[in-house]
């Protein structure tokens, strides 16, 4: 368990790993509802999966309706880049917020958990098929996870791309400078005698 544990960096454990144990827990405790598990390996898995739901919803549904009441504000991705490359303590704080929104969208979620279980009770075609609705939310969930999540990854590949145009233009110009007055000696020279 611990060397799988390991391989996990701050931000799984934080924003997918507690959340989920945190959300089962609360299953167990107010909904006596529980994950067939025998041991603690399975029990890690279903942690870990269970949060990385609550993670995806927390990133598909509930930041953006915070967004569009101004709940919240965001920075462009350019900027938030730019920044973490000077200030490490960014990713940092961003693995926090993250975390947060993560136990956010598990609170929101509990009064859905028990709706969801009053409709498998009492209504006895959401009872059996639920597997297949569940099925078709995971479906939906990871299928708009994949897209924002492509859509990060060429943010940040134009992003870093950017900074290093950037980079070498600036670069390019101070060589341009120093080789333009390597080339002009009688410039040069005029300059220091005019400086004296």
């Amino acid at each position: 368990m611990s060397s799988i544990l390991g391989k996990l960096d701050s931000y799984q454990l934080l924003t997918n790993l507690l959340p989920g144990a945190f959300f089962v827990f609360i299953l167990k405790i107010f909904f006596e509802t529980s994950f067939p598990t025998d041991n603690v390996m399975e029990d890690i898995v279903v942690y870990y999966f269970v949060g990385l739901v609550i993670n995806r919803i927390g990133s598909l549904a509930i930041e953006p309706i915070l967004k569009q009441v101004r709940f919240i504000n965001h920075v462009p991705y350019s900027s938030f880049v730019k920044a973490e490359r000077v200030n490490s303590k960014i990713t940092t704080l961003s693995e926090t917020n993250n975390y947060t929104r993560s136990l956010l969208t598990s609170a929101i979620l509990f009064p859905i958990i028990w709706i969801l279980q009053t409709l498998f009770i009492k209504w006895h075609w959401f009872s059996a098929n639920w597997k297949a609705l569940a099925a078709i939310c995971l479906i939906v969930i990871f299928l708009f996870s994949y897209r924002k999540q492509s859509k990060y990854v060429c943010d940040r590949v134009e992003a870093v791309n950017s900074q290093s145009v950037k980079r070498r233009a600036k670069r390019g110009n101070h060589a341009f400078v120093v080789q333009t007055r390597r080339d002009c000696p009688e410039e040069n020279a005029a300059d220091r005698r005019s400086s004296r």
